[in-house]
């Protein structure tokens, strides 16, 4: 399989566009918790958002109070549903507003490096405008999703705790006793070895993800699993935004292979 910068373009738009939508309901379904009898209501928030600049203070005062934030919301559930059925980027400078919009909101990232990887995604769209400004946002794209793997594989790699499995072993008793994993996970992750075989794995695939820059079949491998690793995270800890948010950044990684793979 060959990719164009147009197609790898076109999927990361799709991508993308796919996750806002399912952040989109998700926060939908929390709406009774932004109104004025909610924990995120705006007669509390405004304080703090009338210090922002003034260039900033004007647009997102207008939709951050609860009705012009559904609004907001509904708004960007269609335009999101737009690019994702036809892969254009086009509207991304406007969802790349709606996402920094709910991200004022919430004084910073409502779901932590999904949203992140959401605005790196949105904001490289927002410049793909010619051909060679496509091959820049999709290189930027990709060596963010880089290096979000390799940092975080160095960073484990230089804890005891995760090097012997006892930060992964204590991440999933967390995870079965408050976010109803399952139970059989315990058993399996928590004796003998395995926690601590699973965990250098991880430490492994992080560490070495850019070598899915040589060669396509190499890469093809390493977004396989990575699509493994986002999909256990979501079953076990619930983090269901980052297999979306990260998806979508794969197909400019593939694209990236590809370009160095022919080269070489």
């Amino acid at each position: 399989m060959s990719w164009s910068e147009h197609d790898a373009l076109a999927w990361v738009a799709r991508g993308v566009a796919l996750a806002l939508v399912l952040q989109t309901v998700e926060l939908w379904q929390l709406r009774a918790l932004f109104s004025e009898r909610g924990v995120w209501r705006w007669s509390i928030l405004r304080a703090e958002h009338a210090t922002l600049p003034a260039l900033l203070r004007w647009p997102f005062g207008f939709v951050l109070p609860y009705q012009p934030f559904l609004a907001l919301l509904a708004v960007r559930a269609a335009l999101a549903t737009w690019m994702l059925i036809s892969g254009s980027p086009a509207l991304a400078p406007v969802l790349l507003f709606t996402q920094l919009a709910i991200c004022v909101r919430f004084r910073g990232a409502f779901n932590g490096g999904s949203d992140y990887m959401s605005v790196l995604v949105l904001l490289a769209l927002s410049f793909a405008q010619t051909p060679l400004l496509t091959r820049a946002a999709l290189a930027y794209v990709a060596v963010q999703t880089t290096l979000s793997y390799s940092i975080a594989g160095f960073a484990k790699l230089k804890s005891a705790a995760w090097r012997d499995g006892r930060a992964l072993r204590s991440f999933v008793e967390l995870a079965v006793e408050r976010h109803g994993a399952p139970r059989w996970l315990l058993d399996r992750l928590t004796t003998g070895r395995r926690s601590q075989l699973l965990a250098l794995g991880v430490i492994a695939f992080e560490c070495s993800f850019p070598l899915a820059w040589s060669d396509p079949r190499v890469c093809a491998a390493y977004l396989a699993l990575g699509l493994g690793f986002h999909l256990a995270n979501s079953v076990v800890f619930g983090l269901n935004r980052f297999f979306f948010a990260w998806a979508a950044a794969y197909p400019a990684v593939f694209f990236c292979s590809q370009l160095l793979g022919s080269s070489a």
